[in-house]
């Protein structure tokens, strides 16, 4: 069985994929540059130490929304979108044999333009799984019942992470992870100064639970 859970943002998507008993971690990131090389922007840092190494996969894009024209943005917006779901499924096809994937549902208490734009790209990104994967495959779950398998329904993205490093649901297929044990040796106090990508990861992990649940209480 090889299933996915998404964590889907405009700029630091990350996914969570299940497979023969390993977590494989996947940080897609919006780097302002083509390139990306020294000197590395702060922001970007852990993707910096993550490449290379066994703790995470991290793929670069380059999102190119730039004219104040109204009209010509929103079309530049409607190309943008495409190209992010083409590029992360496309990573996941090349890799993995996918049977199942998931994400989360909108939240409807958020609000603004900010939000509206979540929803163009996440539907971009759902009917190009839908079209790979097909119906079957796709599951959805809320937000707070994601947030609930860490704690509680309400959890902020510092409890999120906790819940992660404490491994709160005795996975022991996580203890083994190499990211899981990179994380245990450090200290997140404040939630305003949680670097990228760690809470988009540890958001995936949760989601990919939620599916491997799922799948496992209907095959009882």
């Amino acid at each position: 069985m090889s299933i996915v859970g998404i964590d889907f943002s405009l700029n630091s998507p990350a996914a969570c994929v299940y497979e023969n008993g390993t977590y494989h971690f996947i940080s897609y990131f919006n780097y302002p540059k083509e390139e990306f090389k020294a000197p590395i922007r702060k922001a970007f840092e852990l993707h910096d130490k993550f490449m290379n190494t066994d703790i995470a996969e991290c793929v670069m894009y380059n999102r190119k929304v730039t004219s104040k024209d109204f009209a010509k943005r929103e079309s530049e917006k409607m190309f943008d979108a495409e190209q992010i779901s083409t590029m992360l499924v496309g990573n996941l096809v090349n890799n993995f044999d996918i049977t199942d994937f998931a994400l989360e549902g909108f939240s409807y208490g958020s609000k603004g333009n900010s939000f509206i734009d979540m929803i163009v790209y996440n539907s971009f990104l759902r009917q190009k799984l839908i079209s790979t994967y097909g119906l079957d495959a796709f599951n959805i779950f809320q937000p707070s019942a994601v947030k609930k398998l860490a704690g509680k329904g309400n959890c902020d993205k510092l409890y999120m992470i906790n819940a992660f490093k404490n491994n709160v649901l005795e996975d022991p297929c996580l203890e083994k992870n190499p990211f899981w044990l990179w994380i245990q040796d450090k200290e997140y106090l404040d939630k305003k100064k949680i670097p990228k990508p760690l809470d988009d990861m540890c958001d995936s992990y949760f989601i990919v639970r939620s599916l491997k649940d799922k799948l496992e209480n209907c095959n009882i």
